[in-house]
């Protein structure tokens, strides 16, 4: 799978798990939304969950009979899966924020390796770590893990094959999806006999590259120069090179978001980032300066709205004040606003941009049909009519967008979703950036592990309830049918 499927599958993932879960709380009269493993058709294994003796990523010896009286949902996984893996346990994060109090208390997560050569305690507890997953990965020590395992995977009906040749040995095989999913650097490509292999992504692997100084590029491989002398003297680590190159990015590109407007109707910045200038007012109801410019901005919206998106967004705190829905709708009905007012409630896209001043201003141009929307003026304060024309007219020129940046781009989204560790982002990064970087893990294996994807809910009898197969499914799938439960 290259870069652009895998965003797809993390875009399609995003909107599908966005909307509101208040809905599900009231609709849980029906039955489960994954497959009843009490219907006479189901794929469950027989009733109870059979128990194992399993270790987690702490070396504590782990069995089904710990969690009785609580359900468990059980998913199985691999940490060198370059794609589904790390979007399931996206999706598993947001279950257990969904929760709350309920995660740990009344509902576990189990995660069981289908790769238990490679996935030992030490890898599972980095992997873990690296998304902030707080529940137990498990496995086997043995001499023979995959051996040792097996039994597991049966009692499970999770079907494993691990194969040096699958997918030429660059990708592998997942129930639910047709042909190879490709590690990183690698595409689809036609092989004999309509079998799917992967190839070299050409414009993955970059060499010999050089980056004129004043580019993002430059500045990001100035960055890594510093950050790797402070590596070799055990100052630094590579969440830490993160910090510092995602700081870079967010002064230059603008990030993805998806927020409502005060009338409940969804906008996407791509939507917005496809033609003309996007001018992004951050604002506050209480701030005077906010209101004394709203006729400079009533007058800009009428004469520049066929050439700029003009979008005002509120919902932060001022003082301790902080604007909600309908402060925001009174304000602008009061002015009379016209254009668009989004209720940026968790102050997401404000944090994303840095700002911390009432009026803020941001103007986005840039690679407008991919999305990736550059930071082309950014300043604080009071703007009168003139000041407003002046900085759509005469703004700093967008940079030309290079096969390598788009690269990071995509991957630093999926890496802000939580999909990617710190450790393989930056090797994304100085990969595209012909960056000599060695990382901290050791040279491992490189095969590829075909296997079913299923999740199992069972009961606090521990009973098999519900199954989901593939990846069907978003957080909101599973706490629905978890909530039927409680």
């Amino acid at each position: 799978m290259n870069l652009k499927s895998i965003l797809a599958f993390a875009v399609s993932i995003l909107f599908l798990s966005s909307g509101c879960l208040d809905s599900l709380d009231n609709s849980l009269s029906g039955g489960f939304w994954g497959d009843d493993c009490s219907a006479d058709e189901s794929d469950c294994p027989p009733s109870p969950a059979p128990d194992f003796d399993l270790v987690d990523q702490d070396g504590n010896s782990v069995n089904l009979t710990q969690f009785e009286g609580k359900i468990v949902v059980m998913t199985f996984v691999y940490t060198y899966c370059p794609d589904v893996c790390p979007a399931i346990t996206y999706q598993m994060k947001r279950l257990a924020d969904q929760l709350g109090d309920d995660y740990g208390e009344s509902v576990v997560f189990l995660t069981v390796t289908v790769d238990p050569e490679r996935d030992t305690p030490e890898r599972l507890a980095s992997f873990s770590s690296g998304y902030n997953a707080s529940w137990q990965f498990l496995t086997v020590e043995s001499p023979s893990p995959a051996s040792d395992m097996k039994p597991v995977w049966i009692d499970y009906k999770v079907q494993v094959l691990v194969d040096e040749e699958a997918c030429s040995g660059q990708g592998h095989y997942m129930e639910g999806y047709d042909g190879c999913h490709c590690n990183s650097g690698y595409m689809h490509g036609s092989g004999t006999f309509g079998k799917d292999v992967c190839i070299e992504d050409p414009n993955y692997v970059v060499s010999n590259t050089t980056f004129e100084q004043g580019t993002v590029e430059y500045d990001m491989i100035q960055a890594l120069d510093l950050w790797s002398v402070a590596r070799q003297n055990n100052l630094a680590t590579e969440s830490d090179a993160m910090i510092i190159l995602e700081s870079q990015l967010s002064e230059v590109f603008a990030p993805y978001w998806s927020i409502t407007d005060i009338n409940g109707t969804k906008h996407k910045s791509t939507d917005y980032y496809k033609s003309n200038l996007t001018l992004l007012e951050f604002f506050h109801t209480d701030c005077g300066h906010c209101n004394t410019q709203m006729s400079a901005l009533d007058e800009f919206y009428h004469n520049y709205s066929s050439e700029v998106n003009l979008i005002s967004v509120g919902g932060s705190s001022l003082s301790g004040n902080k604007d909600n829905l309908t402060t925001i709708q009174e304000f602008a009905s009061e002015h009379n606003a016209s254009w668009t007012y989004l209720y940026d409630e968790d102050e997401i896209l404000k944090s994303s941009f840095g700002l911390s001043a009432y009026p803020s201003w941001i103007l986005l141009e840039g690679d407008l049909e991919s999305g990736q929307a550059q930071i082309v003026h950014k300043s604080s304060g009071t703007k009168s009519y003139d000041d407003l024309v002046e900085m759509v007219t005469n703004h700093t020129v967008s940079q030309n967008l290079t096969q390598q940046m788009d690269d990071i781009l995509e991957s630093i989204y999926h890496w802000r979703l939580g999909h990617v560790s710190d450790s393989d982002m930056l090797s994304v990064i100085t990969a595209a950036l012909n960056y000599d970087f060695n990382s901290d893990e050791e040279e491992v294996p490189n095969y590829g592990v075909s296997h079913s994807s299923r999740l199992y809910i069972i009961d606090q009898k521990g009973d098999f309830r519900v199954l989901w197969r593939g990846t069907d499914w978003t957080y909101a799938s599973i706490y629905h049918d978890v909530q039927l439960l409680l």
